[in-house]
């Protein structure tokens, strides 16, 4: 029903999750991290999505930069973005200390390439109680992608979010619509945790949440909490084969 992974510490281009070694359809996971240099490549069959999550790097497309990509931490800054359609060369120069997740799907080549800058990547305050949260849309429904939907959640200290718990794993317009999720989790200050529940009636996951970790959630409902004076970001990615965000609560949970 979901897997619960450790990024590794350690540089170069880390391709994590695919459809071939994990339980998703669609989706795949890679991190880049390097310190100097330039890191060159191809987006093959995917379109990709890179958001910087720390550092500073000069963004590439065929040899035309396209944007200059930095952030302090995803804590303190807003994040910035570059998506790539499928079969584009790319290269990254690194002028410091970066790591860059890239979120991708097989897709046909309909979109085109953009940098997203943080000035145009929209934020929304959501929640109430113990569940209030800061969300940005970096890859939206409305942004002309193929299948992927990205964004960014930070929790606040010792609150829970995906909350109401929600599902989106079944076809039923124009209520639901399948689409399977990846969150990619930091928590600050990193020595803190934090959980998520994945379930359905079918089956129960409890995983505990540290620093840097991956869960894939191919169904269920997903609610997400970190403890007191800590807060937790996650980065997560949606794709199906209809790109539209209807999601079902939990009938325990309609306020």
């Amino acid at each position: 029903m979901a897997m619960h992974l450790k990024v590794e510490e350690k540089n170069g281009y880390q391709k994590i999750l695919t459809p071939q070694n994990s339980d998703l359809k669609f989706l795949s996971f890679s991190i880049i991290k390097e310190e100097k240099g330039i890191l060159r490549g191809n987006t093959e069959k995917e379109e990709s999505v890179f958001i910087i999550t720390e550092g500073k790097c000069n963004f590439y497309i065929e040899k035309n930069l396209i944007g200059v990509m930095k952030r302090k931490n995803v804590f303190e800054e807003p994040p910035c973005a570059v998506y790539l359609p499928p079969f584009f060369e790319y290269s990254i120069e690194f002028e410091k200390k970066t790591e860059i997740c890239v979120v991708g799907c097989i897709g046909k080549g309909i979109g085109k390439p953009k940098f997203l800058n943080s000035k145009e990547i929209r934020f929304r305050r959501v929640g109430e109680e113990t569940y209030f949260r800061n969300i940005t849309d970096i890859i939206p429904e409305t942004f002309l992608a193929e299948k992927l939907i990205v964004g960014e959640t930070i929790n606040d200290p010792g609150n829970w979010s995906s909350f109401p718990p929600h599902k989106h794993d079944k076809n039923n317009p124009p209520n639901e619509y399948a689409l399977e999720e990846i969150y990619f989790f930091k928590i600050f200050p990193p020595t803190g945790f934090g959980m998520i529940r994945i379930f359905d009636e079918n089956e129960d996951n409890l995983f505990l949440i540290k620093n840097n970790e991956i869960v894939t959630i191919p169904k269920g409902y997903h609610p997400v909490s970190v403890i007191p004076k800590h807060q937790i970001y996650y980065l997560w990615a949606l794709a199906g084969e209809k790109r539209e965000m209807k999601t079902s609560v939990h009938p325990d949970f309609k306020f």
